[in-house]
């Protein structure tokens, strides 16, 4: 390989590093959370402070990951079994929150793969 293409591979290759970073940069300001509750503060994210931290503190729905039926069949099972009152309008809100911060990624699993922290 000459000096040239080896040069210019080291020049893409630092490129690409450099976009990676920018990116992770990227990301972490669009995630912004509440340094109180740890919940994104995304649109609706106060209307899952005010229903769900009544009895819960984040840490359990913030690790889990669902889709949108999933989140509202814990729902309606803490309706039915634990007193979780009528949410009415503000239940699609919430699940719209749930599914858009914490629902399922959009990329498939591979467990030969390290998942992201």
């Amino acid at each position: 390989m000459s000096f040239s293409k080896l040069g210019r591979r080291l020049a893409w290759f630092g490129c690409v590093l450099i976009m990676n970073g920018n990116l992770a940069d990227l990301k972490a300001e669009e995630l912004v959370k509440d340094p109180v509750t740890g919940l994104i503060k995304a649109k609706n994210w106060e209307l899952v402070r005010t229903h769900c931290m009544v009895c819960h503190s984040t840490k359990g729905f913030t690790q889990i990951r669902l889709d949108r039926k999933n989140w509202q069949k814990i729902i309606q099972t803490m309706q039915a079994q634990h007193g979780l009152w009528q949410l009415g309008e503000a239940e699609v809100k919430v699940l719209d929150y749930l599914e858009g911060n914490y629902g399922l990624p959009k990329e498939a699993y591979n467990p030969k793969i390290r998942r992201p922290l």
